[in-house]
């Protein structure tokens, strides 16, 4: 079995309970099981759901409902794996402290970085009423972070738990569900190239996680860096009209950026790549300022 880089050792502590039952069958059986479930939740919440709902509601109750799919997740991984919830987040003082600093970390540099992100549209800009915002803060809080715990446990807990358990190089337990994850958001997109950039922004981000989850042997930092940019990209800045927008501080008008964002050119242009490289940058950012962090 190839070794680990001495900066990974951590994961081999973390894998452990992973490596009493490693068969592709159950690791088959879990991922059908989650899929099956995320497209069936929202069908079985839909009825009890009205559209006229104030929207800040909608995207709480949006974020919030990703805590099924960790309750599928969980029974999934009890049946067929016969461990919980413990197991997959690694030990919970290191997990509960790695947490604080990456969050704080994290949401430092983008409290930093944001103002120059919003510098550009700033005669766009309008401001929801603060009152109204503050008044949302706690529950969307709490279900983003429901959102991304959720699928921390599932891509850089379960998964890269089950496949360095059977395979220790970095292709298969860092790139493989960085990969997935990415592939899973290839739909945000309103077009070929928004999607694709959806799409690798994701994968970016999931492979600093899985990066982070090995070098401190437990999801905390991982949840921290994810919680923090999902944080900051839900509660800042969203476009009138758009799913989203009801709990940002700051709204741009509805058509404020009119762009082809469709086919193979769409895909190609300066704009997107430049956003690409971008994306990028933030992501590296976070990385750096999440391993400083935890001295990793």
């Amino acid at each position: 079995m190839k070794s680990l880089p001495d900066a990974y050792l951590p994961l081999l502590a973390f894998i452990r309970p992973a490596r009493a039952r490693t068969d592709v069958w159950r690791v088959f059986l879990v991922w059908m099981g989650f899929e099956a479930g995320f497209a069936i939740t929202p069908l079985l919440v839909a009825p009890f759901i009205d559209d006229r709902w104030p929207d800040a509601l909608l995207e709480v109750l949006n974020y919030a409902g990703f805590g099924l799919d960790l309750i599928i997740i969980l029974i999934l991984v009890r049946l067929l794996h016969k461990r919980g919830l413990g197991s997959l987040i690694g030990p919970r003082p290191a997990f509960w402290r790695d947490l604080r600093r990456v969050l704080l970390a994290v949401s430092l540099v983008l409290v930093i970085q944001q103002p120059f992100d919003l510098a550009g549209d700033a005669e766009f800009l309008t401001r929801a009423p603060l009152g109204h915002w503050l008044g949302w803060l706690v529950p969307a809080f709490l279900a983003i972070a429901l959102q991304v715990t959720t699928e921390e446990v599932y891509f850089r807990g379960y998964l890269t738990q089950q496949l360095a358990a059977v395979d220790l190089r970095r292709r298969v337990w860092l790139v493989i569900p960085s990969v997935y994850f990415g592939f899973s958001h290839l739909l945000n997109g309103a077009g070929l190239a928004e999607g694709a950039l959806w799409a690798v922004w994701a994968a970016m981000l999931g492979a600093a996680c899985a990066d982070l989850t090995a070098r401190t042997g437990n999801l905390g930092a991982a949840i921290g860096l994810h919680l923090g940019n999902n944080l900051f990209a839900a509660l800042i800045l969203g476009f009138a009209g758009q799913p989203g927008a009801g709990l940002t501080l700051f709204v741009l008008p509805e058509g404020a950026y009119i762009e082809n964002t469709a086919g193979i050119a769409a895909l190609l242009s300066p704009m997107t790549l430049v956003d690409l490289a971008y994306a990028a940058l933030g992501v590296l950012v976070m990385w750096l300022a999440a391993r400083v962090a935890v001295r990793a």
